[in-house]
C-alpha cells in the first residue's frame, strides 16, 4: 500500500514539474511591459506630492478633467521593488503572480477530488488560452489571481462555510487599487448568486456582499469616481486595440483555433454529466461568453475552466479511461514527463527569464510595442532637452518615465484613462501620413517627433522644410522642429540595452 501511495506521489509531482516547465516556457521573456513605465512615473509623482493627483501632469495635448489611473497600485509596488538589483523585483513579482494562479487553480481543482492527470490536462490547455495575458508585468495579472481566489471562495460557500467573506471584504478594495478587472470580479460574484439563487441553495448573504462591494472599490484616491471610470471603460469602443477585439477577428485566429478546442471537452461535460453534479457551470460559461466577444477575457475563462472543469470531466466516460490509464502506465508516463519538463526548462533559456530586458531592438517571439526608443531618449537626456514630445501610443510611457519633468507627450498607452478617445484618431492618423497629418502638428506645440523606422510619417517629415532629422538609428528617428538647437547624430548600429529603471 505505501508502495502505491509512494508511486502516486511521485507521478503527481512529475505532472506538476512538467506543467510548471511548460508555464515556463510560455511566459518566460523578460522584457518589461511598456505600461508599467506609466503607471511607476504616477508613482513617482505621487510620492513626491505626498497624494495621488486628479489631474494630468505628464501631456501637452488635450487630456480629461480628472485621471483615475485604476493601475495606480501597481505602479507604487513596481517603485518599491525597482530598488531591488537589475530589476529582480519586477522579475520576482511577475512569476509569484503566474505561479501563484497556477497553484490557486490547481488546489482548487484537486479540492473538487478531479484526478491530477486530468487537472494536467486542462491545466495545459488553459495555459495556452491565456499566457498571452502574462508578461512584466501587467496589472490585470493581479486580476486573474483574484479571479482565481475568488473561484475557490466560491466551492468554500457551496460548502457551507462562510468565513471566505471576510477575505473578500479586505481582498476586494485592495483589487481594486490594482486594476479595473475587479469589475470582472464583481460580475463573478453576480454569477455565482444566481447560480446558488437557481439552485436554491443559500444566497442572501451573496447579495448583501455583492451590494458591499461598491462601497468597498470606493476605498481608492478617487472614490466614487473610479466607479463612473470602469462604466466608461467597459462600455467604450476600442477597434484599435487588438486585445479587446472578439475572437472571431482575424487577428485572434489562435486563440479562437484554441477556444474551439477547449469547447469539445465542455461539450462531452454538459452531455454526460447532470446539472446538479456541476457546480460552478455557469461562470464558466459566462466568462466563455465574454472571451468569445472580447479577446482580453479569454485568461479568465482559462482560469474557470481549469479550476471547475477537471472534477467534472472525471466523471465522463473518457475522464473515467483516462484516469485508468494514468495509474496502469504510471511510471511510463513519469519518465516521459520527467523528460519532458527537462526539454521545456530547456527551450526557455534562450529568453533568459532571469533577466529583466528593455530591448531596443525587436526580439524573436516578442511584438514591435514591445521595443523601446533607447538610443533616441539617451540622446535627448544627454543633450539636456527640455520641451515637448510627440510620440506614437506604445512608447509615450518610456518617455514620460526618462524625461519627465524636462519633456511631456503626446500621447501614451493610458489610453482612455488620461485621453479624449479623439486623441487616438489624431495619433493614428499622424503616423499613417494620412490626409490631415500636418494640421495634427501644428496643432500642438510639438518641438520633437519620435518615429519608428518603418512608419509612413518619415518620409513626409524627411521632406518637410520646418523639421530636420537629428538622431536616427536602425529603429528610431527624431525629428526636431527648425530653431531647436540639437546636433545631428546617426547610426546604423542598434542602440544599446535600455536600463532599469
Amino acid at each position: 500500500m505505501t508502495a502505491r501511495c509512494d508511486r502516486r506521489r511521485w507521478g503527481t509531482w512529475a505532472l506538476l514539474g512538467a506543467l510548471a516547465a511548460f508555464l515556463l516556457s510560455r511566459t518566460a521573456g523578460g522584457v518589461i511591459d511598456l505600461d508599467l513605465f506609466h503607471e511607476m512615473a504616477l508613482a513617482r509623482e505621487a510620492v513626491g506630492l505626498g497624494y495621488v493627483p486628479w489631474s494630468d501632469s505628464f501631456a501637452y495635448t488635450p487630456t480629461v478633467e480628472i485621471v483615475v489611473h485604476h493601475e495606480w497600485g501597481l505602479g507604487l509596488l513596481a517603485l518599491l521593488l525597482s530598488r531591488l538589483p537589475a530589476g529582480s523585483g519586477i522579475l520576482l513579482l511577475k512569476f509569484a503572480l503566474i505561479f501563484g494562479l497556477a497553484a490557486v487553480v490547481w488546489r482548487t481543482a484537486r479540492n473538487r477530488r478531479a484526478s491530477p492527470v486530468i487537472v494536467g490536462l486542462f491545466g495545459a490547455l488553459a495555459i495556452v488560452l491565456s499566457d498571452f495575458g502574462f508578461a512584466t508585468v501587467r496589472a490585470q495579472m493581479f486580476s486573474y489571481l483574484f479571479a482565481g481566489i475568488l473561484l475557490w471562495g466560491f466551492d468554500r460557500d457551496r460548502q457551507g462555510d462562510r468565513r471566505w467573506l471576510i477575505g473578500v471584504a479586505i481582498l476586494f478594495p485592495v483589487w481594486a487599487n490594482l486594476h479595473g478587472g475587479c469589475l470582472v470580479g464583481a460580475a463573478l460574484f453576480a454569477v455565482h448568486w444566481f447560480e446558488q439563487l437557481i439552485r436554491r441553495q443559500p444566497h442572501w448573504h451573496l447579495f448583501a456582499m455583492g451590494l458591499a462591494l461598491l462601497p468597498l472599490a470606493a476605498i481608492n484616491p478617487w472614490g466614487f469616481h473610479l466607479h463612473e471610470y470602469l462604466i466608461h471603460a467597459i462600455t467604450m469602443p476600442r477597434p484599435a486595440i487588438a486585445e479587446w477585439s472578439p475572437l472571431w477577428d482575424p487577428e485572434n485566429r489562435m486563440q479562437f483555433l484554441n477556444f474551439g478546442i477547449s469547447l469539445l471537452p465542455l461539450a462531452l461535460i454538459l452531455r454526460q454529466v447532470s446539472w446538479n453534479r456541476l457546480p460552478g457551470i455557469l461562470i464558466v460559461l459566462a466568462t466563455g461568453a465574454a472571451a468569445l466577444k472580447s479577446n482580453r477575457f479569454l485568461p479568465f475563462y482559462a482560469v474557470a475552466y481549469a479550476s471547475y472543469l477537471p472534477s467534472a470531466f472525471s466523471l465522463t466516460t473518457l475522464g473515467k479511461d483516462l484516469r485508468r490509464g494514468w495509474w496502469r502506465f504510471q511510471p511510463a508516463w513519469c519518465v516521459g514527463l520527467v523528460l519532458a519538463a527537462v526539454a521545456l526548462g530547456i527551450s526557455s533559456l534562450p529568453a533568459e527569464p532571469w533577466r529583466l530586458q528593455v530591448a531596443s531592438h525587436p526580439l524573436p517571439h516578442q511584438g514591435r510595442h514591445l521595443i523601446y526608443p533607447v538610443g533616441a531618449v539617451d540622446y535627448l537626456k544627454s543633450h539636456g532637452f527640455h520641451g515637448n514630445v510627440m510620440v506614437p501610443y506604445d512608447w509615450g510611457s518610456y518617455v514620460m518615465w526618462k524625461l519627465w519633468p524636462e519633456a511631456k507627450v503626446s500621447f501614451d498607452s493610458r489610453y482612455e484613462v488620461a485621453y479624449p478617445l479623439w486623441r487616438m484618431d489624431e495619433d493614428d492618423l499622424f503616423y499613417d501620413a494620412r490626409e490631415g497629418w500636418e494640421q495634427i502638428l501644428a496643432k500642438y506645440p510639438t518641438d520633437i517627433v519620435l518615429v519608428r523606422s518603418d512608419l509612413k510619417i518619415v518620409t513626409p517629415l524627411d521632406r518637410h522644410v520646418d523639421w530636420r532629422r537629428v538622431y536616427s538609428d536602425p529603429q528610431f528617428i527624431l525629428f526636431a522642429r527648425t530653431g531647436i538647437d540639437l546636433p545631428v547624430f546617426e547610426t546604423d548600429h542598434p542602440a544599446a540595452e535600455g536600463q532599469f529603471p
